[in-house]
């Protein structure tokens, strides 16, 4: 009886939300490998001698790629599932829209970010 009252939703709303959904979670994959590699330059950067003992097996480059990696990855995961989550469960109300483009901003900040360091 209850879903009698619900708001019917246009697909175009369906469409184009589940499809900016798609293109934020495509581009936390790009987020995952920029942020991880302006982190990395920036410690080469701070400690160049770390950089040339990877070669040889030492140093703590692989610690730092390993220990960068992993909130990136939950980030990015949380981003997919928690997005199409919410996206799902508010569609078409300005609060969903809202999160989209804060997240989208994010992601397009994180990029233009690596792009000039």
């Amino acid at each position: 009886m209850d879903t009698l009252l619900d708001p019917k939703h246009n697909p175009r709303v369906y469409g184009l939300a589940y499809s900016l959904w798609l293109i934020s979670s495509i581009l936390s994959v790009g987020v995952f490998i920029a942020g991880r590699e302006v982190i990395i330059r920036t410690y080469a950067r701070f400690f160049p001698w770390d950089a040339w003992r990877v070669q040889t097996g030492q140093g703590s480059l692989s610690l730092i790629n390993i220990l960068i990696s992993l909130p990136l990855a939950i980030f990015m995961i949380a981003v997919m599932i928690g997005g199409f989550e919410y996206q799902h469960r508010y569609m078409g109300q300005p609060s969903a829209w809202r999160l989209l483009a804060r997240i989208l901003a994010i992601e397009f900040g994180i990029l233009l970010l690596a792009l000039f360091i």
